[in-house]
Protein backbone atom coordinates (compact mmCIF):
# COMPACT_ATOMS: atom_id res chain seq x y z
CA UNK A 1 0.00 0.00 0.00
CA UNK A 2 1.54 3.82 -1.07
CA UNK A 3 1.78 6.49 1.66
CA UNK A 4 -0.90 8.47 -0.27
CA UNK A 5 -3.54 5.52 0.53
CA UNK A 6 -2.65 4.93 3.71
CA UNK A 7 -2.95 8.64 4.56
CA UNK A 8 -6.08 8.59 3.50
CA UNK A 9 -7.44 5.36 5.20
CA UNK A 10 -5.32 7.11 8.45
CA UNK A 11 -7.97 9.71 8.11
CA UNK A 12 -10.78 7.81 7.56
CA UNK A 13 -9.91 6.14 10.61
CA UNK A 14 -9.55 9.27 12.48
CA UNK A 15 -12.83 10.75 11.65
CA UNK A 16 -14.43 7.36 13.37
CA UNK A 17 -12.75 7.76 16.54
CA UNK A 18 -15.02 8.83 19.52
CA UNK A 19 -13.14 8.87 22.46
CA UNK A 20 -11.26 11.88 23.35
CA UNK A 21 -8.48 9.61 25.12
CA UNK A 22 -7.65 7.68 21.81
CA UNK A 23 -7.42 11.33 20.27
CA UNK A 24 -5.19 12.52 22.90
CA UNK A 25 -3.06 9.60 22.83
CA UNK A 26 -2.01 10.39 19.12
CA UNK A 27 -1.90 14.02 19.60
CA UNK A 28 0.95 13.15 22.43
CA UNK A 29 2.65 10.75 19.96
CA UNK A 30 2.65 13.29 16.77
CA UNK A 31 3.81 16.25 19.36
CA UNK A 32 7.15 13.82 20.47
CA UNK A 33 8.10 13.13 17.10
CA UNK A 34 7.63 16.41 16.08
CA UNK A 35 10.09 17.39 19.25
CA UNK A 36 12.61 14.78 18.55
CA UNK A 37 12.82 15.65 14.64
CA UNK A 38 14.01 19.27 15.76
CA UNK A 39 16.50 18.16 18.45
CA UNK A 40 20.34 18.89 17.13
CA UNK A 41 22.54 16.13 16.75
CA UNK A 42 25.86 16.51 18.56
CA UNK A 43 27.81 17.19 16.03
CA UNK A 44 25.44 19.90 14.54
CA UNK A 45 25.69 21.28 18.47
CA UNK A 46 29.35 21.42 18.67
CA UNK A 47 29.66 23.27 14.84
CA UNK A 48 27.23 25.81 16.27
CA UNK A 49 29.23 25.65 19.11
CA UNK A 50 32.58 26.18 17.88
CA UNK A 51 31.03 29.19 15.36
CA UNK A 52 30.17 31.17 18.35
CA UNK A 53 32.94 30.55 20.04
CA UNK A 54 34.71 31.92 17.20
CA UNK A 55 32.56 34.72 17.03
CA UNK A 56 33.33 36.12 20.30
CA UNK A 57 36.69 35.55 19.92
CA UNK A 58 36.77 38.13 17.08
CA UNK A 59 33.02 39.68 16.23
CA UNK A 60 34.88 42.05 13.90
CA UNK A 61 35.45 39.33 11.93
CA UNK A 62 32.47 38.64 9.73
CA UNK A 63 31.02 38.34 6.00
CA UNK A 64 27.97 40.33 5.26
CA UNK A 65 25.55 38.14 2.90
CA UNK A 66 26.19 40.12 0.14
CA UNK A 67 29.70 38.84 -0.39
CA UNK A 68 28.91 35.28 0.68
CA UNK A 69 26.39 35.73 -2.09
CA UNK A 70 28.59 37.03 -4.86
CA UNK A 71 31.34 34.14 -4.32
CA UNK A 72 29.11 31.48 -4.40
Amino acid sequence: MDLATRKYNFIQELIDIDKESILDALEKVLKQKKEESQELSDEIRQELDDRLASYHKNPNDLLDWESVKKDW
